[in-house]
């Protein structure tokens, strides 16, 4: 079958509109699975499906990964717009304080970067991946329901423009609700490389 989201059909596309929670799965750094509840958005033209977080959720930790911190612990972001301007450094909690509860773990964890604008970030265990000219994290997310199911994997960068938040929550309001007011938000989003699934 298809990896073009618009090649999967009709109930392909009607199933990623229909109110699912699903997960998204990213990689810690000794190679174990982290694995979130979350609301995830498909934009089929786009290639892309989004997820909107906190940029101090453990998700985005993960995906900032080795090399995408500076010297001083702050994340490095090439051409950082205002919220930038914010960064701290990450701090030292361990693994049980950094676990965010909730649809898309908005509460603040204690241990991930602040600053995140338009940066492509390296994945925990190595260097950027690339497929086809595209530059990411490799994530995965899926929803299931019953005997349907449908699994999303590809390539994440994590954005925090406003018109890339702005854009992600419109799409999250249409799917879920409206989310609620976070200065903090965050867009991981995921360019789309293979779907898996029984739809």
């Amino acid at each position: 079958m298809s990896n073009d989201p618009r090649g999967r059909g009709a109930a392909f596309l009607e199933f990623w509109r229909e109110r699912h929670l699903c997960t998204l799965t990213t990689v810690r750094p000794d190679g174990t699975a982290h694995v979130v509840a979350v609301g995830v958005t498909l934009d089929a033209p786009a290639g892309l499906a989004r997820v909107i977080t906190s940029r101090r959720s453990r998700k985005v930790g993960l995906l900032a990964g080795r090399g995408g911190l500076d010297a001083a612990g702050r994340v490095a972001a090439a051409g950082a717009g205002p919220r930038a301007a914010a960064a701290r450094p990450v701090g030292s909690g361990g693994e049980q304080n950094q676990i965010n509860s909730g649809i898309n773990g908005e509460k603040a964890g204690p241990s991930a970067p602040e600053a995140l604008a338009e940066q492509v970030l390296e994945p925990a265990g190595g260097g950027l991946a690339m497929a086809a000219g595209r530059v990411g994290v490799p994530v995965a997310v899926c929803q299931i329901d019953g005997r349907r199911w449908s699994t999303i994997e590809g390539l994440a960068v994590v954005r925090d423009d406003p018109g890339s938040v702005a854009e992600a929550e419109r799409r999250y309001a249409e799917r879920y609700r409206t989310p609620r007011a976070n200065p903090d938000r965050v867009v991981v989003e995921i360019t789309i490389t293979r779907i898996l699934g029984s739809v």
